[in-house]
């Protein structure tokens, strides 16, 4: 009954959105037989059409659909469904009309995709459509299954900017090549199709050890059959040149798509289309909320709570059919929640027409491109759950699908740990042009922001600004990380005469103590230039408080409490000169040393944006900044002037009163750059002491502690003895750091 209830939901979600859909749905004038949604454009306008096509295709199928709730007949969707596909078959480059746009889609290394994500519809549907359409789908797939064959390269790289970074490009035209040569297999060329998508699966989730491996595949080893690696040895992927969780989850809903395709037809799919996928998931799966959101890591340049995300679904239908994940379901029922929590607070049922109102302004193909994600993936939970009979049955796997516990890897400078309690993580190399960072309970998916967060901010005068990655390390040890680095702040996007400018170089440390709560960062920038800066924000630590929470966050300022609802409708800083506070009674935020008081700005707008080619525009989510300090306004800067230097703690599972009582002692804080040196009592109520050498030289250090104790190093460092007048002395290298474990002295281990 439960996963009937399941299958129901997303059908009833797909009927709302049927009557939002309509105020985008076209007809040619002169084309009475053809229909597009959206705008009917070339490229994402072609894949736009091609999702909505399956929702209206799927809903048409299901015997449960409801007319009356969707405001129009089966047959009135059956219609839209066959004048849709004709439409987009029509307007291929074999056709007999173009796009909108007056351009022909196809024969591109992205046309096959759209043809795999509305395969599930046709399949569904395909003994409606006309004969004529019938042989207008082959000779669109034949098309298309000719160009991968004879003119288009397989390449991968873990490299993102090499340009050849495809693993899930070679994931949907691998896909493509090997259901038409089963669906068409008096195709001339069937078998080299087969054969030709084999190689494009092998090199989809690859990895550099296939290039060596013995493992057969499909008739070949993977050394025979490998071309490129296009995930690192972690499974770390590269995409779009940042540590790409969201393109982790497109693979496997394309694996998805393919291995129910096969699978309705009692067909065995190419044992290629499963490479990796197990130990891919189990990655994914670390870096997913319990509800289903996307833990993004490694950032995030789109709308938040969409794109990629809404391809989870299909990818959790998959691990939870074959690699036989009982979490799965978990999952899916927490992100479904969350879809019908959105679509509930929409005016017309649309998925997105209310927190994203304003972008149909500004690019109805973006907008409609992100409607049809969901309705997509809502068909494909439908569809699935009915034919499959909601997956009942499905065997528990006996491998280890468990969460990974932390995770690590340098080409990003990527570090996670993942507890009971805590979610915390740092990538250097981000996506967003800054680094990525969180700090969040297990449990609030809704507190968690990631591009910048708890990064610090400069913001000169031009409309774009960027990280230039410096040098940075990273040590991990059980149940937490350290790493040290800087970056420089380099802006662009100015009014004519003024060029790109070297803005400011920031320095940075971040240290998750082993205690499944606690983070500890420092932050020190200066200026590289005289700068004009708009505004300079320390610490920035991202709280959202937008329709996931309910609109509603409780802060404690010190001996004040207060709620705040969001989005802001003006700007405002709130400060009560106090250097803690506790957001929900369940995350504190202590300011260590180098500001007077912690801020919250208020932005007045959804201050989340998509990052385009022309800029941010249009927010998707409302983000209160938590400051220490914040300076708003045009302020002209020296060369050399010292923006901020400040040490903070986020410490999770802390109400107000552990926030106020944490406890900590900055015990070396040299002037300029140079020796930081804390010690902190964690949530195990352990001693620990943190140094690090922000400067290019190597510095003695000189701390005053209690005699009898030694200082262990977690990090793989040297450990040392507090002598008998309770000092402790050490050479700290340059651009480098330790945590230590203050314990009672038993003797040097090294």
């Amino acid at each position: 009954m439960e996963e009937d209830i399941k299958r129901l939901a997303y059908l009833r979600s797909l009927e709302l959105w049927f009557k939002a859909s309509e105020k985008y749905l076209y007809q040619p004038p002169d084309r009475p037989d053809l229909l597009c949604y959206g705008s009917g454009f070339d490229s994402w306008g072609v894949q736009t059409q091609q999702k909505a096509l399956a929702a209206y295709g799927v809903a048409a199928a299901d015997p449960d659909f409801d007319p009356e709730r969707a405001g129009s007949s089966r047959d009135e969707l059956s219609d839209r469904f066959r004048k849709m596909v004709r439409f987009n078959l029509e307007s291929h480059a074999t056709g007999s009309c173009r796009c909108l746009d007056n351009h022909s889609w196809g024969n591109t290394w992205i046309s096959g995709l759209g043809l795999e994500r509305m395969a599930h519809a046709i399949e569904a549907l395909e003994g409606d459509l006309a004969s004529a359409d019938r042989d207008s789908l082959r000779r669109v797939l034949l098309s298309e299954s000719d160009w991968l064959t004879d003119d288009y390269e397989i390449a991968g790289d873990p490299d993102g900017r090499t340009g050849k970074n495809r693993p899930e490009s070679n994931l949907w035209n691998g896909a493509l090549l090997c259901r038409t040569a089963v669906k068409y297999p008096d195709a001339s060329r069937a078998a080299e199709y087969w054969e030709r998508g084999v190689s494009f699966l092998v090199n989809s989730i690859s990895v550099p050890a296939d290039a060596e491996s013995e493992e057969i595949v499909d008739g070949k080893t993977l050394a025979e059959r490998h071309i490129g690696a296009n995930f690192f040895p972690s499974f770390s992927l590269d995409h779009h040149s940042y540590l790409n969780v969201g393109y982790m989850v497109t693979c496997l809903s394309n694996v998805a798509m393919a291995h129910f395709w096969f699978k309705n037809r009692g067909v065995k799919p190419p044992e290629a289309l499963y490479l990796h996928v197990a130990e891919l998931w189990r990655l994914v799966k670390t870096c997913l909320f319990p509800d289903g959101r996307f833990w993004r890591i490694g950032g995030d340049t789109r709308v938040r709570y969409c794109f990629c995300q809404d391809f989870l679904i299909p990818a959790l239908l998959f691990v939870r059919d074959y690699l036989g994940d009982p979490d799965a379901t978990a999952l899916e029922a927490g992100w479904l929640a969350q879809v019908d929590a959105e679509q509930q607070t929409t005016p017309d049922g649309s998925y997105l027409g209310g927190r994203l109102a304003e972008l149909p302004h500004h690019s109805p193909l973006y907008y409609t491109r992100m409607e049809s994600d969901r309705a997509l993936a809502a068909s494909m939970g439908a569809y699935w759950r009915r034919i499959y009979g909601g997956f009942r049955g499905c065997p528990i796997s006996d491998r280890d699908l468990s969460v990974l516990p932390d995770w690590s890897e340098t080409f990003h400078g990527a570090c996670l740990v993942r507890g009971e309690r805590r979610l915390a993580s740092r990538v250097w190399r981000a996506g967003g042009g800054a680094t990525a960072n969180t700090c969040v309970p297990v449990s609030r998916s809704d507190m968690a922001e990631w591009n910048g967060n708890m990064s610090g901010e400069i913001v000169g005068l031009g409309s774009w600004h960027v990280a230039k990655l410096g040098n940075h390390r990273e040590w991990t040890f059980p149940g937490g990380f350290l790493t040290i680095g800087d970056f420089v702040v380099h802006g662009g996007g100015h009014m004519e005469g003024q060029v790109e400018e070297d803005l400011a170089r920031q320095w940075q440390v971040q240290c998750a103590l082993p205690d499944d709560a606690t983070v500890i960062g420092l932050q020190y920038a200066k200026t590289l230039r005289r700068a004009y800066l708009k505004s300079v924000k320390g610490l920035r630590l991202l709280v959202p408080n937008d329709i996931f929470n309910q609109n509603h966050r409780t802060y404690v300022v010190g001996s004040e409490e207060f709620s705040l609802t969001g989005p802001s409708v003006r700007e405002e800083i709130l400060q009560n000169g106090t250097s803690w506070l506790n957001i929900d009674d369940c995350l504190g935020v202590v300011g260590l040393y180098g500001a007077d008081q912690l801020s919250i700005l208020r932005p007045g707008c959804r201050n989340i944006a998509i990052n385009s080619k022309v800029g941010e525009c249009v927010g998707g989510l409302h983000a209160e900044e938590i400051c220490y300090p914040i300076h708003l306004g045009v302020k002209d800067y020296d060369c050399g002037a010292i923006l901020y230097d400040v040490g903070f703690a986020v410490i999770v599972g802390a109400g107000p009163d552990e926030t106020a009582n944490f406890s900590w002692k900055v015990l070396e804080n040299a002037p300029g750059i140079g020796v930081r040196a804390l010690e902190i009592t964690g949530a195990d109520r352990k001693r620990y002491l943190l140094v690090a050498n922000l400067a290019d030289q190597t510095a003695d250090v000189g701390i005053a502690l209690e005699p009898g104790l030694t200082a262990v190093s977690l990090a793989g460092g040297e450990d040392f003895a507090v002598d008998a007048g309770g000092g402790l002395t050490c050479s700290c290298a340059a651009n480098t750091t330790d945590l230590f474990l203050l314990t009672e002295a038993h003797g040097i281990k090294k």
